[in-house]
């Protein structure tokens, strides 16, 4: 069943529900203990979220219909009297017995050799277009998952940085403060210090209503009301090693769901085609009767088949060219998916490629250096010999760093996130998620 069979809880969700017999699924509600860790969170909304159930349940739809798809239709049973034979001599015990004279006929139609194996083919596609658009929601609520846990994680990174800048500033006023009342220092300096303390309280206030914002939004893909707390996510973000460029194209060719749906539709409109080719054959009817309009009873008992005359009336051509078409776009309709989802990826790779390399520089190089600007400025301006501008200024270019870092880890774990789903989720399996 594709990733179905990869994820499994799911299934288990629907089951329970088929055979509780409920009408509407009634999942419990998801709160974590502490922190809000990502892989707890994914199987959460997995096994809560309504429309992956409603998905599940047309793959189950499709597959039992693809059991009988082949079959052959119901025979038919004909049964006609004679009225002008009503209360006469009938030469038969059965129709003497009901004083009137009696036709009966079962017939079994058999389609042409070959329709019967193309139904079912036709109906194994349809299931496989449902398999494919489950895996399509699964992958996507994943990925919605960690890109709203990822932004949740630099939030929180953006109130920790908040807090330390404002305690730092606390300190600062307090000696501005002490300096100005001994005539070393400026008034000026104490108001800037405290407006900037101001603006960091709006910034808290800020960063607390997209918490707010972020958990609505994830509480909707768990399925349950947009109030539930949901705390914040752990300190450290996952780390995910990216295998070398062939080995994801190869996985996003032969596993990328809204690729495997196109691919599944386009065998359907291939065997829908050789289906409607078929029509050109005619399909046989085999008959069996008993007719007591016959008073010879070695002529009552009757055998005999008939056939359709395919003939053409314009109506099999048209069908036969719609079929064509059909198929002919669904091909270049997976074509041209190929192409994207080859460029998707380049795009992507070369996105995480550009973001590792900027926090290893902002890891290395550049918040080192600002850490060590704010700490002479801090310790010249303490000892009243540095200038406040110069001590703002390098407040600043910290806080800024430290807020563009964390950002940019968000952001790379959120593409990464995205080449996971055009990989089909083989990149990073729910199940080994940590």
């Amino acid at each position: 069943m594709g990733k179905c069979k990869k994820y499994g809880i799911a299934q288990l969700v629907v089951l329970c529900w088929i055979v509780s017999g409920w009408a509407a699924p009634a999942f419990g509600q998801f709160v974590p203990d502490e922190e809000l860790l990502l892989a707890d969170l994914t199987q959460a909304v997995i096994q809560q979220n309504a429309g992956l159930t409603a998905r599940e349940l047309r793959i189950r739809a499709s597959r039992a219909l693809t059991e009988s798809a082949g079959a052959l239709d119901d025979p038919r049973v004909s049964y006609s009297v004679a009225p002008s034979s009503i209360g006469t001599d009938i030469p038969s015990d059965f129709g003497n017995a009901l004083r009137v004279r009696q036709t009966f006929q079962v017939s079994q139609l058999f389609p042409w050799p070959g329709k019967r194996q193309l139904r079912t083919e036709l109906a194994e596609a349809r299931a496989e277009i449902a398999e494919a658009n489950y895996d399509q929601l699964l992958t996507s609520l994943t990925q919605q998952v960690r890109s709203l846990w990822s932004q949740l994680w630099f939030v929180d990174q953006a109130l920790s940085v908040n807090a330390e800048h404002r305690d730092l500033l606390n300190d600062l006023e307090t000696v501005a403060s002490t300096q100005y009342a001994n005539g070393l220092g400026l008034q000026q300096d104490v108001l800037q210090i405290q407006t900037s303390l101001v603006g960091l309280q709006h910034r808290e206030l800020v960063l607390n209503q997209e918490i707010r914002r972020l958990h609505a939004r994830i509480n909707d893909l768990l399925n349950q009301p947009a109030d539930t707390p949901l705390g914040l996510p752990e300190e450290r973000l996952p780390n995910r090693i990216l295998p070398g460029r062939n080995n994801l194209l190869e996985w996003v060719l032969e596993s990328e769901p809204e690729l495997m749906a196109l691919q599944a539709k386009s065998r359907l409109a291939q065997r829908n085609k050789e289906l409607v080719d078929l029509d050109d054959f005619p399909d046989l009817q085999v008959n069996v009767g008993y007719n007591e309009l016959w008073n010879d009873i070695e002529q009552r008992t009757q055998i005999g088949v008939s056939l359709n005359i395919p003939l053409d009336f314009g109506k099999r051509s048209a069908r036969k060219a719609a079929a064509g078409f059909n198929y002919a776009s669904s091909r270049a309709d997976v074509a041209r998916l190929r192409n994207t989802l080859v460029a998707d990826l380049e795009q992507l790779l070369s996105t995480e490629q550009e973001l590792a390399h900027s926090i290893d520089l902002f890891e290395t190089e550049l918040i080192p250096k600002a850490e060590q600007t704010l700490d002479a400025a801090s310790a010249n301006f303490g000892g009243g010999g540095g200038n406040f501008q110069t001590l703002i200024q390098a407040q600043q270019q910290l806080l800024d760093l430290q807020l563009q870092i964390s950002e940019m880890q968000a952001e790379r774990l959120m593409t990464i996130s995205e080449i996971d789903k055009l990989s089909g989720g083989q990149l990073w399996p729910v199940e080994t998620a940590q």
